[in-house]
């Protein structure tokens, strides 16, 4: 027999292979085989743990209507798993000529279906291919590959969620992670994937982000949730860059332990414990959670507060993490809570990759505007009221003009340069809502107001 037939150790563009790939190899501790019967070993190994119970589990390798399982409820196990091995020996000797789908490899392929694949339930499905065919060519390390992806992933919001990294050592971090509570479970003879306890996405993805960068692993990641049903099949996909990642080791090296943070390096992990907290009305959140085969209200002032969980913040939905997550601007949230500049800039450079000349030139505008500052109150309503009522950019740049001329009559030098105001502070392409978030952050650091003082100050201005 040849050796090194199968070889597992280089990487596949197909991410459910990929992720599958990467399991085989913390599951069998190798990359290498020598011999289809060594193969064969390991995959022994993976259908006895999965003994094919038809319960409709999420954490089925396989589902009732794969081939491997298909007709076959009235079998005893033994039978199932004999049916199960022949069939896979059977695609695996097989050879065809042709091309494989995930990998590109050219013949000694195998004619397969997706009905033969976990966590497949139908002909229709295409989520397991990218040309949505239902017959196709792989080769013996792809198609092998797949049968090991449920073992490399975690159960998230009633689906399955795994991620892929440009860095080698993030991979294999998740790899082996999954491995672990993976071998955990089949001690405890359960029967289901590495549960993340997380229901909601974009928590699931900020919470791994937070566990790599404590392990300082930086890279850009691709997360993806998968369904397991033939109806309504669906994929999310998101990607995490870098820079989101260095941007949490810079503000949230650790999360909430025993209490809450009163620093001002923790107004990142505050803000996290104060939009998990309340929803919009200002009530406490609740979750569901299924403990004992029950379904039980979970109230955060309880689980959070009192008991001083605050590691289940995660578990609560959270509109700052999925802002975060998803890529959209979170400077709302700094601008309504009154955040640092600090934190701010922090923020700007890292995720939005804003000049360090825009800044301090936006920075340097509100410092030259607290020659206006004679009391917080005044200077609160004839400088910063207007500013934050600007509805337009033609607004913004007139309500500058007009600051501009108030400068001129105290000062000799201008608030601002015209360059300064074409190059940095209204640059062509750049947002002036943004800039406009931005002054006011600044501004607001001037004063000693708090966030309830400006919403009693804004009442009653419409009468004025």
């Amino acid at each position: 027999m040849e050796k090194e037939i199968l070889d597992f150790s280089k990487q596949v563009g197909d991410p459910m292979v990929e992720i599958g790939r990467l399991g085989l190899i913390e599951f069998s501790k190798k990359n290498k085989f020598s011999s289809l019967d060594e193969l064969n070993e390991e995959v022994k190994k993976l259908f006895n743990i999965y003994t094919f119970k038809t319960s409709g589990r999420l954490g089925q390798v396989f589902s009732s209507n794969s081939k491997f399982t298909h007709n076959s409820t009235g079998k005893n196990l033994n039978e199932r798993l004999k049916q199960a091995l022949e069939l896979y020996n059977g695609l695996i000797k097989e050879s065809f000529d042709g091309y494989c789908l995930s990998c590109g490899k050219k013949d000694n392929l195998c004619s397969v279906s997706k009905t033969i694949f976990p966590l497949t339930t139908g002909n229709s499905n295409a989520n397991f291919t990218s040309n949505f065919s239902n017959k196709f060519l792989m080769c013996k390390v792809c198609m092998t590959s797949l049968f090991f992806a449920p073992i490399n992933m975690q159960k998230t919001t009633g689906r399955m969620g795994f991620m892929i990294s440009n860095n080698e050592e993030i991979n294999k971090f998740w790899s082996e992670e999954n491995s672990d509570e993976f071998n955990a479970n089949i001690v405890k003879n359960i029967d289901s994937l590495v549960d993340s306890k997380i229901n909601i996405f974009e928590n699931f993805i900020y919470n791994m982000i937070e566990e790599l960068q404590e392990e300082g692993l930086f890279g850009d990641i691709t997360f993806y949730l998968i369904s397991n049903v033939d109806k309504g099949s669906e994929i999310n996909v998101v990607h995490i860059s870098e820079n989101q990642m260095k941007f949490l080791h810079n503000v949230a090296p650790k999360f909430f332990k025993n209490e809450l943070p009163t620093k001002q390096k923790d107004e990142w992990n505050y803000l996290i414990f104060k939009y998990s907290s309340k929803d919009n009305s200002g009530k406490f959140r609740t979750r569901k959670e299924s403990i004992d085969g029950k379904a039980k209200t979970i109230k955060f002032q309880e689980d959070v507060i009192e008991n001083k969980y605050y590691k289940s913040t995660i578990k609560y939905f959270n509109p700052l993490i999925i802002n975060f997550i998803q890529g959209k601007s979170i400077l709302y949230y700094f601008k309504k809570n009154l955040c640092s500049w600090k934190l701010t800039t922090i923020y700007l450079k890292e995720i939005k990759g804003m000049r360090e000349e825009r800044l301090n030139i936006i920075k340097k505008v509100a410092d030259n505007l607290q020659l206006f500052n004679e009391d917080d109150k005044t200077f609160y309503k004839k400088i910063v009221r207007p500013i934050e009522m600007t509805k337009s950019q033609t607004e913004f740049r007139e309500n500058l003009r007009i600051l501009m001329r108030k400068f001129l009559s105290k000062s000799e030098k201008p608030l601002f340069t015209v360059d300064e105001m074409v190059l940095y502070i209204l640059p062509s392409g750049e947002s002036w809502y943004e800039t406009k978030d931005i002054l006011l952050i600044a501004l607001y650091e001037k004063m000693n107001l708090e966030e309830e003082t400006i919403e009693n100050l804004n009442e009653g201005d419409e009468d004025e």
